[in-house]
């Protein structure tokens, strides 16, 4: 049965990085879902319908309290809604279909969690940060992983900081891979994502792996966690597919 769409409007734009936007929609209510789910956002542009998909990068408690969803776009060359987005103004209508998605946080769980994303995939990450904090808080160890090019790509970046600095359980490490000067002191690391893997002493046993961003990244992850003996329960994988 397919979900019902939902009217939304653009209240506000702002810049997260040089490529990156946060676009906040407001939505009628009875529309909630779980941290981690992700929404189509339907529109028409130049004559004809599309519809694109896109991870919620607020928390279920800050929507019930604004009634506004926050997406993080990047702007990709090309493409149909990036050349809409680039230049939407407040008051933009258009429907919202969701929520979907199984890249969630569970109430509770005795292993570690690594939290493992590249570019906007590090939204749903940001909308799981109050049940991040009750994990935490009941003891569940916690690894964020963000990878991009360059430390002007990075988004949400401090949200992930100020939480890691508020609980011991948490752990947060920022990956660059054509970053020229790194702070090893402020978690800053080399490289791919991925390639912190085998520094991190995982256990397909005990470890719950959540892999979202770039499909490039996600396959070359993939591989790597089934070398190391992780089944699919154990790895949870949402690809950003860019559209033109």
């Amino acid at each position: 049965m397919p979900r019902p769409l939902y009217p939304a409007t653009l209240i506000a734009k702002h810049q997260l990085s040089q490529n990156t936007v946060q676009l906040n929609f407001s939505i009628e209510a009875g529309f909630d879902y779980q941290p981690g789910q992700f929404v189509q956002l339907h529109f028409s542009f130049q004559g004809q319908d599309y519809k694109r998909s896109y991870s919620i990068a607020n928390s279920p408690e800050s929507f019930r309290n604004s009634q506004q969803i926050e997406i993080a776009i990047s702007f990709v060359k090309g493409g149909v809604a990036s050349a809409l987005f680039s230049e939407a103004e407040p008051r933009l209508e258009l429907s919202i279909g969701g929520p979907f998605g199984v890249l969630t946080a569970p109430e509770q769980y005795d292993g570690r969690i690594i939290l493992a994303g590249t570019g906007t995939g590090v939204a749903p990450y940001r909308a799981m940060i109050p049940a991040l904090e009750k994990l935490a808080a009941k003891g569940t160890r916690i690894l964020i992983m963000m990878g991009v090019r360059h430390r002007a790509d990075m988004i949400y970046e401090q949200d992930f900081r100020n939480l890691a600095a508020s609980f011991e359980a948490i752990e947060y490490r920022a990956c660059y891979s054509r970053e020229k000067s790194l702070t090893p002191s402020a978690n800053e690391y080399p490289g791919y994502l991925q390639n912190q893997f085998p520094q991190l002493n995982l256990s397909p046993e005990k470890d719950l792996v959540y892999l979202c961003g770039n499909p490039a990244m996600i396959d070359d992850a993939s591989g790597e966690l089934k070398e190391l003996g992780f089944g699919a329960r154990q790895v949870k994988r949402e690809k950003y597919v860019f559209s033109s």
